[in-house]
């Protein structure tokens, strides 16, 4: 499945924009046991490929398409099932439609530790995200005929992918691009494009996928990919129905730009009358990571700090109640908002600023209260975000520890009784990468 999301790219206004929320982890948990408990374990466990027309597969099929109407948060549902060491698919509720898959398919043989294999036997939910550039494809006289996609495998910049995405895009022949129709996948005018984009992801390793794909009416359609001919590729054609989460694609029809866009899964096991688990149900929700977004989870989690026993606090006082408190409250948010990754408070000193209270202290590279940090010219975000919530207007590359991580991060003063700023949070968005 490919999920879009919104990406802002210019300065973000200084009033909070009300934001859509999303399901926290344990909420997403809960729905997956929901469905999964409607679910005929034993008629789903004698479903086998080619019953996907049987009265069985339907009303398991139209009982996922149901739940998710009833939850429009959900964007994809599924379920699968162990066959040996392998996982296979069963009832996907986005069968008879492009990309969804039929009883047998999305066959592979799982790693045994990985994560989600816990949903089998309980319930299980976890977040990943990825950052995607676009740039337009412009014909001679200059009007978008198509848009470039990245996909890369890794942090980058926000700056370097646009980059890319615009090299490439300035590559194809848009003539011939917005010439082809389905069924030219086999023509020298595909097969030229579809190289080039092969060629670039080869020189350009840091990109895991890359595609093009063009504005029809009220929906979008992919027309060259560099994976068609793959199982994963699709091609010419092959529709996707825009939501109010596409921003960041649609403005890339328009000029450069790029987004982080985080995907929560969560998984049930399908238990059969005796209480054998079955199959898992897994569904999965989008959380687009947008400047608002973060702007307002930090002015949220605000709320919930003591600024007179932040503003207290010295270097020391680690182990102290009012320490633990705002740490514990700091990580709980964390833990239960989906995206987030890391969050923080600081304080401003005589020439510079330095840390308070680190959800990650006790961690070991978390800073300490007093640790410094000297903004430089590029913080203005940062600074701002000790008189109102701010963001920064785009994304970057972090390290610390043994962790890389593409962050987009939101700030909101923290105030003591009388209403005086005494420092602010910090909250950022994201993904990270063990390296």
């Amino acid at each position: 499945m490919i999920a879009f999301g919104p990406g802002a790219t210019e300065p973000a206004p200084t009033e909070i924009v009300p934001v859509k929320e999303v399901p926290t982890l344990d909420e997403m948990k809960a729905l997956a046991v929901e469905v999964a408990g409607q679910i005929d374990g034993d008629a789903f466990a004698a479903l086998r490929p080619g019953d996907e027309n049987t009265p069985a597969y339907i009303a398991i099929h139209d009982r996922l398409n149901a739940f998710r109407s009833e939850n429009p948060d959900i964007v994809y549902i599924s379920t699968i099932r162990k066959t040996g060491d392998a996982i296979e698919q069963v009832v996907d509720a986005d069968y008879g439609s492009i990309g969804g898959y039929a009883i047998g398919d999305g066959y592979y043989v799982a790693e045994p530790d990985e994560p989600f294999l816990a949903g089998f036997t309980e319930p299980y939910a976890e977040v990943y995200s990825w950052v995607y550039g676009y740039a337009p494809v412009r014909d001679a006289s200059g009007a978008a005929v198509g848009v470039v996609c990245l996909e890369p495998d890794g942090p980058i910049e926000q700056e370097r992918i646009e980059a890319l995405a615009a090299e490439i895009a300035g590559q194809i022949d848009s003539d011939a691009f917005a010439a082809l129709k389905p069924g030219d996948e086999n023509t020298t005018a595909f097969i030229t494009v579809r190289d080039q984009l092969e060629a670039f992801r080869t020189a350009n390793p840091e990109i895991s996928y890359i595609y093009t794909m063009r504005t029809v009416d009220d929906t979008v359609e992919y027309v060259v990919d560099a994976d068609y001919g793959s199982d994963d590729g699709v091609a010419i054609g092959d529709g996707y129905t825009l939501t109010d989460l596409d921003a960041g694609l649609l403005a890339g029809y328009e000029g450069l730009s790029a987004e982080i866009y985080s995907i929560i899964y969560a998984y049930a096991p399908i238990m059969n009358a005796t209480g054998s688990s079955v199959g898992m149900a897994g569904i999965q929700v989008g959380n687009p990571i947008t400047q608002e977004r973060v702007k307002a989870l930090a002015a949220e989690i605000v709320g919930a700090i003591d600024g007179d026993a932040m503003a207290a606090l010295k270097p020391g006082d680690e182990n102290s109640a009012a320490f633990i408190t705002i740490r514990d409250r700091l990580a709980a948010f964390r833990d239960n908002t989906p995206g987030v990754v890391y969050v923080y408070t600081m304080r401003k000193t005589e020439n510079a600023t330095e840390y308070v209270v680190d959800a990650d202290y006790g961690d070991g590279y978390a800073p300490a209260i007093g640790d410094v940090y000297v903004p430089t010219e590029d913080d203005v975000a940062f600074l701002a975000g000790f008189t109102e919530p701010s963001a920064e207007p785009g994304f970057y590359t972090d390290e610390w520890g043994n962790e890389t991580a593409t962050l987009l991060s939101g700030y909101a003063p923290v105030r003591d009784a009388s209403g005086a700023v005494v420092g602010l949070v910090g909250v950022d968005m994201g993904f990270i990468h063990e390296s």
